[in-house]
């Protein structure tokens, strides 16, 4: 998983108008929960832009005085009329304590079904890992190559060298759905293949 480094500075006023004024000055105003007190900080919307606007997901090193403060993005929230950031919650990474994060997945290969005139599905674009961030990777790639018809890949079926994926194992990732063409396609053939042995 790749980082996004930015600076902050501290906010010295809190409340609703100190918000407001930062936001006029297109500084953001952000928490960081995690060690100790939380810290009130503000960073430039253009960095917080390429940490949340993205199908990837980063972790962030702050830059704040003279201190670095790795974190990951738990919450944010948007402003319901112009869509734009209006304040981020972060939580500070400790290296040797698991975290759970949202990784993006990518399927790979053509699947078997999909040559059989299957249509491939994909229900879950991202899927939920816990582990520590030096084990962490940049996207969950699915090979669906064997992937039949009718067949699906399942969350509880993604394994991932030291990270555990803590989404309900039932939930579908990747499904070949048999489509009528396919049908008519096995309809065809079995047809075919009573005729031959007719003969």
């Amino acid at each position: 998983m790749k980082a996004i480094e930015f600076n902050a500075v501290i906010r010295e006023k809190l409340g609703k108008k100190a918000s407001k004024a930062l936001r006029k000055k297109e500084l953001i105003p952000c928490e960081v929960y995690g060690q100790g007190n939380n810290i009130h900080i503000a960073i430039e919307e253009k960095y917080l832009n390429k940490i949340v606007f993205t199908p990837y997901t980063h972790y962030a090193i702050i830059n704040l005085n003279d201190k670095k403060i790795k974190a990951i993005v738990k919450e944010v929230q948007f402003n319901p009329v112009t869509d734009r950031i209006s304040h981020i919650d972060f939580y500070e990474i400790v290296e040797d304590k698991p975290i759970e994060v949202k990784l993006p997945v990518k399927v790979v290969g053509l699947a078997k079904g999909v040559k059989d005139g299957g249509k491939l599905l994909q229900e879950m674009r991202y899927l939920k890992v816990k582990g520590l961030l030096k084990d962490m990777i940049e996207v969950i790639e699915l090979n669906v190559e064997s992937l039949g018809l009718g067949k699906s890949i399942h969350a509880g079926d993604v394994q991932l060298p030291n990270l555990k994926v803590v989404e309900n194992p039932e939930k579908i990732v990747v499904t070949v759905k048999v489509t009528r063409g396919a049908v008519e396609s096995s309809e065809g053939a079995e047809q075919s293949g009573t005729t031959t042995e007719n003969k």
